[in-house]
């Protein structure tokens, strides 16, 4: 090193001497005071510490220590549940700071490190919403930041889902699969027993772009997570979770400010951060504007170079960082070593760097139609010319072959000494191209049906293989070989490719589709196509039905089940509408009523009446002038028709009185014009105004009003409810919030899914509210059954 080098080094000893900080944050705080090497422009700090290290945070504007820091914030509203761990809170700060307090102190179980201000652990007790103020503070003076933490009661699992948002990622190694939803929600399972062994939320990132495009499920949404060999990386804002791969548990939490977690995905826009698993394993690397950092899985710092890596396309490969477009230059590829950060710089290459080969052994160059292939070193094995500029621009590489995809569409398979295709695939129209370890997987998706060809490229030849998916809107997909992969969809599902030879195995049943409820059971359709029962009061699973059901209901008494197949949904591409009726507990199938989506009439809704006995539909027939719905009532066995109506607004569910001998139906969108019409017996007996939310029980059901202010939108406001009795009279007008579904839990109350709670008909408060959103919901005897969080959980009010 010359003598700027030296000195730097010399400088950094003494501060880190005289403030006893870490040598990572000598060397970070130097660079900011600028009495490193220039490393050119401003950008996000560098800035990584490890949880129970005594480094401090540096922020964009950071400072030795002489001036007080400042602009203290925590990213997170700390929502929990006793036993379960939180999500890294990693704070940002400008300034060092020599350590963090908090008052009062954190909930039982929640740990502030008073290094680097991170708030982490498991609650073990229920702690109601409050507000706890952390104190960043050095010898000059302080600044602080608000914290609102919420820790609720553990609830008792009925179902463990996996997912219930789009499957955005999949990481398939050796036995163990990693997951993450659209939401942030990661799972981490064996793929041997099915088994989840660990799973966590990582949180938003602060902006989040628009993530569908030509109906599939696209774009950066999420920090992202990665598994190679026995490490998995969950990103969260500020910093990574590192984790072991067996088990999922923690191993360290690196702290890093400013970090936009593109995890392999190289960034485009000057002064990003970016980090990377290593292939095997065996390390993480980031770069910034500032420096490239790498660090061991147990968070120790492995090597630390300055220069602008931001817009570095690497590759972490096993012992070495290979970085193209970095500090070194535009036309060479630098190789840094993890062991003792030396690196050595390639000879120039042609053409602009395009990309580095999935496994990372070889990189491709590109001008205009012209394509080079180098090795990892930099040495050119071949130069070969595509057809078009535009696919030489989306080649891709992987062992011994390179692969486009153009708008023909068509997939171009070439080895790599050929300017010819060894094979085209011409059928892939709009297609999803997802390469995994040996293999390419193509979605295709048409309305009967849901194809995946899996392209096998470990042999002389490429060699495909087509599969139908029993579920529809797939989104990600992962392999270890052409005979065992798996595939996410759209609906949180991830199936076990190797299993479609017999009965379809999931390792994420995906989003609880309809909850439906019973004195003594409750029943669960979920995205995989399988509906369990329980007897929430014991948790205990009483039986499955295979049978994609996109909607439930139960009888009062929980022994007749109806289901409804998938039932329109645009991302599970069934053209199966069929209503089946199922004897409980034993699930025998007693009734079944087939219908086929775009063959009139179609199923579009239905309802059970408590009772069990009768059955509420609404069946949709496609006519030139549009979609006309015919409304229909008949016994559960089928039989003759009890009442029915017809026409193009008759698309509203039919409300079944709890013995099934009242009626009651609305028209047309909930209006000031809404009007509710009341049938005994299939005879009609009274109208009321507002439109129908539910029966209460068999003389009383509840309606909403809505008025039409001027220059509204929509052109209707909720203006209150009103209960009726079967003479049309009104007798109630609670207070209630505006419901669009009901279930009745007493004479006097009533549950709502949507906002899973339930109110009281007297005061129109809520007496039962649960602190976790959920999606469908329904109670069951003394329970109230939802899902939220990826689960169904069972909880009594």
């Amino acid at each position: 090193m010359g003598n700027t080098a030296s000195q730097f080094f010399r400088m950094a000893r003494w501060f880190r001497a005289e403030h006893g900080l870490s040598l990572l944050s000598v060397i970070v705080a130097s660079i900011v005071l600028g009495l490193a090497l220039s490393c050119g422009g401003g950008g996000n700090s560098a800035t990584s510490t490890v949880n129970g290290t005594n480094a401090a945070n540096v922020g964009t504007n950071g400072t030795s220590g002489t001036t007080a820091p400042s602009n203290l914030f925590y990213p997170e509203v700390i929502t929990a549940m006793v036993g379960q761990a939180i999500t890294a809170d990693i704070p940002t700060v400008t300034g060092t700071v020599s350590s963090y307090t908090v008052n009062p102190a954190l909930p039982a179980g929640l740990n502030l490190n008073s290094s680097n201000g991170v708030i982490s652990g498991s609650p073990t007790a229920v702690t109601p919403t409050a507000t706890y103020t952390v104190t960043a503070a050095n010898s000059s003076g302080s600044t602080t930041a608000s914290v609102t933490i919420t820790v609720n009661k553990a609830l008792s699992s009925l179902l463990k889902l996996g997912h219930d948002t789009p499957i955005q990622r999949l990481r398939f190694v050796n036995s163990r699969v990693l997951s993450q939803g659209y939401h942030g929600h990661w799972v981490l399972s064996d793929y041997d027993s099915g088994a989840i062994l660990a799973n966590g939320d990582q949180g938003w990132p602060p902006a989040v772009p628009c993530c569908y495009g030509g109906g599939q499920f696209v774009g950066q949404t999420v920090w992202p997570v990665d598994m190679a060999g026995a490490t998995l990386v969950i990103g969260i804002e500020n910093g990574l979770e590192v984790r072991s791969s067996s088990d999922g548990h923690l191993l360290a939490t690196i702290v890093f400010p400013g970090l936009n977690s593109y995890g392999g995905v190289p960034p485009t826009a000057a002064g990003t951060t970016w980090w990377q698993l290593a292939s095997d394993g065996s390390y993480v690397c980031a770069g910034s504007k500032l420096g490239l950092l790498v660090w061991a899985p147990t968070g120790e710092i492995l090597v630390s170079r300055t220069g602008d890596y931001s817009v570095a396309q690497s590759f972490a490969a096993p012992g070495e960082v290979r970085v193209a477009l970095g500090p070194a230059g535009q036309n060479v590829v630098e190789t840094v070593s993890t062991a003792d950060g030396t690196s050595y710089v390639s000879d120039s290459f042609s053409g602009q760097f395009h990309a580095w080969f999935l496994d990372g052994e070889r990189f491709l160059t590109s001008l205009s139609n012209v394509v080079w292939i180098y090795s990892k070193a930099g040495v050119q094995q071949n130069v070969i010319s595509l057809p078009t500029a535009d696919e030489a621009n989306s080649v891709i590489g992987q062992a011994n072959w390179l692969w486009t995809y153009t708008t023909g569409p068509s997939l171009n398979v070439y080895s790599l000494g050929s300017s010819t295709p060894v094979v085209t695939y011409s059928t892939f129209f709009s297609a999803t191209i997802i390469p995994s370890a040996t293999t390419i997987a193509a979605f295709i998706t048409s309305e009967s049906s849901t194809a995946i060809s899996v392209i096998d490229l470990s042999g002389a030849s490429p060699s495909k293989v087509d599969y139908t998916l029993p579920i529809g809107g797939p989104t990600a997909y992962a392999a270890t070989s052409s005979s065992q992969w798996i595939v996410g969809n759209f609906r949180g599902a991830v199936l076990d490719g190797a299993s479609l030879s017999g009965a379809p195995r999931y390792l994420a049943l995906g989003a609880a589709w309809s909850i439906a409820g019973a004195t003594g059971r409750a029943a669960v359709s979920t995205a995989s196509g399988t509906n369990f029962y329980f007897d929430p009061s014991v948790t205990t699973q009483e039986g499955t039905i295979s049978f994609s059901s996109r909607k439930l209901a139960l009888s009062s008494d929980g022994t007749v089940l109806a289901a409804s197949s998938a039932n329109g949904d645009i991302y599970n591409f069934d053209i199966d509408r069929t209503l089946n009726i199922y004897s409980l507990p034993s699930g025998a199938l007693t009734n079944s009523f087939p219908y086929t989506a775009n063959t009139s009439p179609w199923l579009f809704d239905f309802s059970l009446s408590a009772s069990g006995t009768l059955l509420g539909q609404v069946l949709a027939t496609e006519t030139s002038l549009g979609t006309s719905y015919t409304r229909q009532v008949t016994a559960t066995t089928g039989g003759a028709t009890i009442w029915s109506d017809q026409g193009q607004d008759r698309n509203n569910p039919i409300l079944l009185s709890p013995d099934g001998t009242l009626i009651a139906v609305s028209n047309g969108t909930p209006s000031f014009l809404s009007a509710t019409i009341i049938y005994k017996n299939g005879t009609l007996l009274t109208a009321v105004p507002g439109f129908a939310i539910g029966w209460i029980d068999n003389n009383r059901i509840l309606v909403n009003s809505y008025t039409s202010p001027a220059n509204s939108s929509p052109p209707y406001t909720y203006s209150g409810c009103a209960i009726y009795d079967t003479t049309g009279a009104k007798i109630a007008t609670p207070a209630l919030p505006e419901l669009h579904t009901i279930q009745t839990v007493t004479s006097d109350s009533v549950y709502s899914p949507e906002l899973n709670s339930i109110f009281s008909l007297t005061t129109g408060q809520a007496t039962w509210i649960s602190p976790y959103n959920n999606k469908v919901g329904a109670v069951s005897g003394p329970y109230v059954v939802f899902e939220a969080a990826s689960q169904v959980f069972v909880d009594s009010y």
